[in-house]
């Protein structure tokens, strides 16, 4: 998204925010000319104020994608990235992961995720790559998914999932946990979806609807009693809400910034997003509405409960069929035809 594209966001903004102008009546009264001055200044006033509004919003977005940690990524370097300068591609795989589960520890959490974009810019999906997914690591032979980002980092994911499935990843980014406190804080909690009642330090999470805020959001995602599996599954429920939340209450269009600046606090993201591209799609997620995406889990075999030291494998004809799916911008229509696929979504 060019610059200038940017700034005309803001100023439609500023325009819908002033609403229309009133026509002018065809014949006027002679007024004083203090009340025409006092109108004019008034006028001008106005305008000041939604020009300071326009390039405020400006430069706060670009002092915010500005300050987003950047991480390098070899995988996504190496190869030919697609020109964002006029727009987002046809269409878009981020890979998403998240770190910090304890207190003082940097290790990942086990939390695999895609999001697609559609080429068409209304819809996508969410996809949750089980961390215990046996899969062929490249140079590592037969593991568990999780154990590319031991084995390489970032990168060795991103060639782990592309020789997985088949698609281009187009870019990777990592959520801090320590910063989701101050995430749910700024959207005033989410609702998720709890499979089953659960205490974790100190907090009790029951069946059903639960509503997660900053208290305890920590001790939802940490899990201690738990297998990494399950940890995993409650992690992406929670995930999965933050997203639906994002979308239905359009936090990153609105005036509102405290959401966007949360989240900008909390994640990082490959060195090849430039600023331009950042702000696209950030504007693009903004405009999403809750109902245009779908989350699905990739199709296994095996417990769905088993710890993290028993693989589960690839379910691989609708495996293949969910890849297809991804690269035709047809997952809404996969989940349709196997409904048990699509994970659940608590109301916002």
């Amino acid at each position: 998204m060019s610059d200038t594209s940017t700034k005309d966001f803001y100023t439609r903004q500023a325009a819908e925010a002033r609403g229309p102008q009133q026509p002018r009546p065809s014949k006027q009264k002679q007024r004083p000319k203090r009340v025409l001055r006092i109108a004019i200044a008034a006028a001008g006033s106005l305008a000041v104020l939604a020009g300071a509004f326009v390039g405020g919003a400006y430069l706060w977005v670009q002092h915010e994608v500005g300050s987003v940690q950047r991480i390098q990524v070899a995988a996504l370097t190496s190869k030919e990235q697609r020109a964002w300068s006029g727009g987002m591609p046809s269409s878009v795989n981020i890979l998403l992961t998240a770190s910090g589960l304890f207190p003082d520890q940097n290790a990942q959490t086990g939390l695999i995720e895609l999001i697609h974009l559609n080429g068409d810019q209304d819809g996508g999906a969410v996809i949750s790559f089980p961390a215990n997914l046996l899969v062929r690591i490249p140079g590592h032979g037969r593991q568990r998914l999780a154990e590319a980002t031991a084995l390489g980092g970032p990168s060795l994911l991103v060639e782990t999932i592309e020789q997985l499935t088949g698609l281009r990843i187009e870019h990777f980014s990592r959520i801090d946990y320590s910063g989701l406190p101050e995430v749910l804080g700024s959207m005033g909690g989410v609702n998720v979806d709890v499979p089953f009642t659960t205490t974790s330090l100190g907090f009790s999470f029951r069946a059903g609807v639960d509503r997660i805020n900053a208290a305890d959001a920590l001790a939802y995602v940490r899990q201690p009693t738990v297998s990494q599996v399950t940890r995993t599954q409650l992690q992406e429920n929670l995930f999965r809400a933050i997203l639906h939340k994002i979308a239905n209450r359009r936090y990153f269009v609105a005036t509102d910034w405290r959401v966007l600046d949360a989240v900008v606090r909390a994640v990082s993201v490959d060195s090849n997003l430039g600023n331009s591209a950042l702000e696209h799609l950030a504007l693009r997620l903004g405009h999403l509405q809750s109902g245009d995406g779908v989350s699905i889990d990739v199709p296994t075999t095996g417990p769905t409960d088993a710890g993290f030291t028993t693989p589960v494998r690839l379910q691989k004809g609708l495996a293949d069929r969910l890849w297809r799916a991804i690269k035709t911008d047809t997952v809404a229509q996969l989940a349709q035809q196997f409904p048990s696929l699509v994970t659940p979504i608590a109301p916002a």
